[in-house]
């Protein structure tokens, strides 16, 4: 049902121009598109749904783990490093880190059902992985949080490091980004850090993350294909052209003040547009 999520999904030609107005007049007329298309508001709804039980999903996870934690163990780095008061920076760059990712998938409505999936997915599989391991907390610096925070980001869901893997599942989905991919490396060996400083995590939580979440992708990229190949198409940096594409783009009339710009056509997947440049479903 997923993969044939776009199948009468209306074709959107558009030039992607520089400057702020005309940028926030193509995500204006982006939205206006794609909430009109049921194809594409069936996917997001999975997306949505499937996101909501895999929280349910990772907070039963959790308060089981921390119900049932035993002792703490020894590991070879947190022996030696730390702990240090790295509270603030773990709270708050994670608070600001979910604002710049939520900026920049709301900025390009394409890009929500993969990334709502992605992240499920990403939930689901550290639910199982939590539930699976019991062991109690590496002993951290005695000053307590206040109890929201502490009810959000302290427990014993050790295995495997959500703060690792979640920054480089979005360097995964924003590879062709150059900017943004080398942004969310870069987060990804932040938190690794912070956590291992501050002993939120041990060692092998970190190390696991990076090849735990490279396989989360792959796996997404399988399971929700259209969805990832929405995901890039509106890119201005993007990425190579599809290889069973063969649509042509239609380039605006020339207006008679030299030549007009080269055209982005952004194609939800699987539609197919008539001869006329029209959607079969027009």
């Amino acid at each position: 049902m997923w993969r044939s999520s776009y199948a009468t999904a209306a074709p959107l030609h558009y030039t992607l121009a520089s400057g702020g107005a005309v940028a926030m007049e193509d995500t204006i007329r982006l939205y206006r598109t794609l909430l009109g298309n049921r194809a594409y508001l069936r996917s997001l709804s999975e997306g949505a749904f499937f996101l909501a039980a895999s929280s349910i999903a990772i907070y039963a996870a959790v308060t089981y783990a921390t119900v049932h934690a035993s002792n703490y163990v020894t590991d070879f780095v947190l022996s030696r490093v730390g702990p240090f008061n790295v509270r603030f920076l773990f709270i708050y760059g994670t608070f600001t880190a979910f604002v710049i990712t939520a900026g920049l998938l709301a900025s390009r409505p394409n890009r929500l059902p993969f990334a709502l999936k992605a992240a499920a997915l990403f939930l689901l599989v550290r639910a199982v992985f939590v539930a699976l391991t019991h062991v109690a907390q590496c002993p951290i610096d005695p000053q307590q949080p206040a109890p929201f925070f502490n009810s959000i980001f302290y427990g014993s869901d050790l295995f495997f490091s959500g703060h690792t893997g979640l920054p480089l599942l979005a360097a995964l989905a924003f590879w062709h980004i150059p900017q943004w991919r080398i942004f969310y490396l870069a987060l990804t060996g932040f938190f690794g850090a912070i956590v291992l400083l501050g002993h939120y995590h041990y060692s092998i939580d970190v190390l696991a993350a990076l090849f735990i979440t490279h396989g989360i992708f792959q796996i997404s990229c399988w399971l929700f294909g259209r969805d990832y190949a929405l995901f890039r198409s509106s890119e201005s940096e993007a990425a190579p052209r599809a290889k069973r594409t063969r649509r042509k783009i239609l380039a605006p009339a020339d207006s008679g003040h030299g030549p007009a710009p080269k055209p982005f056509a952004l194609h939800l997947v699987g539609d197919e547009a008539l001869p006329t440049g029209q959607s079969r479903t027009d």
